[in-house]
């Protein structure tokens, strides 16, 4: 089964087609879609859902999924890993809420002020991503937090505790980590999960699609990207934080992972 993964903590996109252009596949990420318009089904771990404009689905890691459109659909795609709620992870709640989002029921039956709530939430998620302004992250994860707090309170969720697949674990450690490359390697990695490590790199193909090594490359690449654009910081030091040579090493590695150079890349993705 295809495999797809995220390479950043969070990343939102929007589907706007005719039809579906994805094969049935899994994800290594949570994943929240929020139907803009259109109708038709989507077909989650085996079952279907019909959908309509407003309907939210929420799909914990190693779901698989599809939908069939019956005309043409906007889906507001939100993709995160448990550590872009770092922060709140301390909060027993929402550990309990998002175990909760592990059960059979995927789509969220949204009803009365509960549905409006969260339409305008997502509105503004929408608004806030679409135009990079002060405070962006902080408006997104604290409407997203909420969201999500109002899924688990509007939605039957059978709220049996489900036992985490280790391989969220691991790239939870991967994101925390990501800056320390002594502690990420397969030797240490393997260690501190208990996996043989001579089976490692097997475990995590199966798991995510994608070799161990390509995968660390890629995630802090892009952490790299969105701090060379957003943050304001210098390669030189973006080299040292993430443990490149210099600053040469890392804008090949750059130049390699997006087909542009540093400079080339912030002028077309910020106009």
């Amino acid at each position: 089964m295809h495999i797809r993964n995220l390479a950043q903590k969070f990343e939102i996109s929007y589907v706007i087609k005719d039809k579906w252009h994805l094969p049935v596949h899994k994800h290594t990420h949570y994943e929240l879609q929020f139907i803009i318009r259109g109708k038709g089904q989507h077909n989650i771990n085996g079952q279907i859902y019909n959908y309509q404009k407003g309907d939210l689905f929420i799909l914990p890691p190693q779901d698989n999924h599809f939908f069939i459109f019956n005309e043409r659909t906007a889906i507001c795609v939100v993709k995160f890993h448990e550590g872009f709620f770092e922060e709140l992870l301390n909060d027993a709640d929402f550990k309990l809420l998002l175990t909760r989002f592990s059960s059979p029921n995927r789509r969220v039956r949204l009803l009365g002020s509960n549905r409006e709530h969260i339409e305008s939430l997502m509105e503004l998620i929408i608004v806030e991503h679409r135009k990079p302004a002060e405070y962006q992250n902080l408006i997104i994860k604290s409407a997203l937090a909420l969201v999500l707090a109002l899924m688990s309170k509007g939605a039957e969720i059978n709220q049996a505790k489900i036992k985490k697949d280790k391989s969220q674990e691991v790239l939870n450690f991967i994101d925390l980590h990501i800056k320390e490359k002594h502690l990420l390697s397969i030797e240490r990695i393997a260690d501190h999960f208990n996996i043989s490590r001579a089976y490692f790199n097997q475990y995590f193909r199966k798991t995510t699609g994608s070799s161990y090594k390509k995968y660390i490359q890629q995630y802090a690449l892009n952490i790299i990207a969105h701090q060379w654009m957003h943050r304001g910081k210098t390669l030189s030091e973006l080299a040292f934080e993430y443990g490149y040579s210099d600053e040469s090493h890392l804008s090949n590695s750059f130049k390699a992972h997006f087909g542009q150079s540093p400079t080339a890349f912030k002028k077309s993705n910020l106009g």
